[in-house]
Parts: structure tokens; C-alpha cells; sequence
């Protein structure tokens, strides 16, 4: 074997072994995406405190697929186990030319901070997916529910409130809407992370008017209305 052809061969292992022991910490954060702390290999590692934007996911364990790699494809699986006060998170992130996607996730994720003032707590997600190609929302599947908290007297939405995702106009809209239907909250989000969240309450609801006003609520035809914009 020619000293060249050694070089080459060398240089070869020396990517494929730099390749297999890569530190996860190298693919995590960028784009609103951050971490306490990132441990271990991008094949198998863990992150403490991850944060997608303002959304805290908290201490999952993540892994790199290969197989899509070849595909022009990053697809990094998260899960973790049920635990007291962190539930159990399952699911993946795909990124790649033109596109990216959540495949079936289920979690429970603390919406709280993002939508403040509205009085959203807790999104629930079960077999929840959604792809994007390029800034347009093309498939979503799966159930959604969302919590919120109890900020109006005699308003009872311990249930949380159940819907949907599907896209709309190239963004996703998540309609949710209580068990008795006359309490709505929309969410409409695009690729780049701006939102506008709407709550409607159907009805007059006299006996609550003074403290929906003081919430936020303006009144709307057939009941009354707060919208919320910003950015996940």
C-alpha cells in the first residue's frame, strides 16, 4: 500500500470514528434552541432543561437516526419516561432541505409563559405530527388538548378544552373548543414561531361580565373575545 493510499485510509477513520463519537451537544441549540445541559453522543445522549423557544420541554433523552442521514435528513428522537411532575415525552424532530416536521409526539408541555396574559396552562399533545415545506404547513394529524386555568369564577373548564390540528392557509391552526361548546381557543402558528391564540366565550354571560373585562375579554358578537399575538 502506497504512503498515499495510507493517508486516505487514516484520514477515512479518523472521520468515521470523529462521526461516531460526536458529542450531541455539537447538534443541539441554534434557532431558538437551547439546553442547561447537553451529555453524551449524538447516537445517545441527554438534555438537561431543553427549551424550544419559550417552550420548556425539560430533561429528555435524545438520539440521531442514521438511516435518514442518507436521505439529506436530520431526524433526532427525544423520550422520557413518566415521572413525578415531568409526564412522558415521545416522539421526533426531522430537518431537511425545504422542510421540517414533528412526527406522532406525545407530551405535556407548560404553555403558561408563551401565552400570558390568556389563561392557557398545559398543551397536551397524543400522536401529534405536523410537516412543513419550506414556510408552508402541508399534513398535521393527531389530538391536542389544552388546559386552562381557573381565572373566572363559575366558568368550569377542569375538562381542558379538545381538538384537532390541521393546516390552514399554510399555517397550523389547532381549534379547540370544551365539552359544552361554548368555549373556544385557536391557535394559529406559522413555521417561523409567531402565533395568534384567540379565546371566544359564546354567551352573555352576565354574572361574569365585569370580571371578563377585567381578564382581558372585550365583548364580540355572540359572547366575548381575547386575542393574543406573539412568538413561541
Amino acid at each position: 500500500m502506497t504512503r498515499r493510499r495510507i493517508i486516505i485510509v487514516w484520514v477515512m477513520l479518523f472521520l468515521v470514528a470523529a462521526l461516531i463519537f460526536m458529542p450531541l451537544r455539537l447538534i443541539i441549540g441554534g434557532q431558538g434552541v437551547s439546553a442547561r445541559k447537553v451529555e453524551g453522543i449524538i447516537w445517545d445522549g441527554s438534555i438537561r432543561d431543553l427549551r424550544v423557544g419559550q417552550l420548556r420541554v425539560g430533561d429528555v433523552n435524545a438520539r440521531l437516526h442514521a438511516l435518514p442521514l442518507l436521505l439529506g435528513r436530520a431526524k433526532v428522537s427525544l423520550s422520557r419516561g413518566d415521572a413525578p411532575f415531568a409526564p412522558g415525552i415521545y416522539g421526533s424532530f426531522t430537518r431537511g432541505f425545504g422542510g421540517l416536521s414533528v412526527d406522532v409526539l406525545k407530551a405535556s408541555l407548560p404553555v403558561n409563559a408563551i401565552f400570558a396574559p390568556l389563561p392557557a396552562e398545559t398543551l397536551e399533545v397524543q400522536d401529534f405530527s405536523v410537516r412543513f415545506a419550506g414556510d408552508r404547513c402541508v399534513e398535521a394529524s393527531g389530538t391536542v388538548r389544552l388546559s386552562l386555568g381557573n381565572m373566572i369564577p363559575g366558568l368550569d373548564l377542569s375538562n381542558g378544552l379538545l381538538g384537532k390540528p390541521r393546516c390552514d392557509r399554510g399555517q397550523l391552526l389547532l381549534v379547540l373548543t370544551s365539552q359544552s361548546a361554548m368555549e373556544h381557543f385557536n391557535i394559529r402558528l406559522s413555521a417561523d414561531g409567531d402565533y395568534t391564540a384567540t379565546v371566544f366565550l359564546e354567551g352573555e354571560r352576565e354574572d361574569q361580565k365585569a370580571v371578563l373585562y377585567m381578564a382581558g375579554f372585550r365583548t364580540v358578537a355572540n359572547g366575548y373575545q381575547m386575542v393574543r399575538k406573539g412568538r413561541f
